[in-house]
């Protein structure tokens, strides 16, 4: 299945059983809208004029491309690739976010969330890595972690 509305391209590999083309489309404006709110001045031309590409697939894909990307071999939950800041603003194009709808729904049952909740997170963070932003450092984990937070918490209790 593939969606595009302005901003985005969404592509759900057939036979999955989660959530509608509408919902996630629904929820990348939600969370696009709240970027711009929240984001530093120098963030927020990248998000009001780029494109990206958001993947829902299985862990064996995503087992592939974490593989081939980061030398692990073993699925994880959501993989971002981003170009660099000068090819994004030149190419209007953030990159690729993929999320595994496998790991999300256990993610979900093990912390005993909604699934939503778990599906909105994994997007924020993917995201925020197409942004520049990371948790490798814990002065950056902070940061990251906590505009992640409160774009979710805005976005369910909102």
């Amino acid at each position: 299945m593939k969606a595009t509305i302005t901003n985005f391209e969404l592509i759900i590999r057939k036979g999955l059983n989660i959530k509608s083309r509408q919902w996630w489309l629904k929820y990348l404006k939600k969370i696009k809208a709240l970027l711009l709110k929240h984001l530093p001045k120098s963030k927020i031309r990248l998000v009001k004029k780029s494109t990206l590409t958001l993947l829902i697939t299985n862990n064996t894909e995503m087992q592939k491309l974490n593989y081939s990307h980061r030398k692990i071999n073993k699925p994880t939950d959501v993989l971002s690739f981003h170009l660099d800041k000068t090819e994004q603003i030149k190419n209007k194009y953030l990159g690729d976010i993929v999320i595994s709808d496998e790991k999300a729904k256990k993610q979900a049952n093990e912390k005993h969330f909604p699934i939503e909740s778990e599906l909105l997170m994994l997007l924020i963070h993917g995201y925020l890595h197409l942004l520049g932003y990371d948790h490798i450092i814990k002065k950056d984990a902070k940061q990251m972690f906590a505009l992640q937070n409160k774009i979710l918490l805005e976005i369910i209790f909102y």
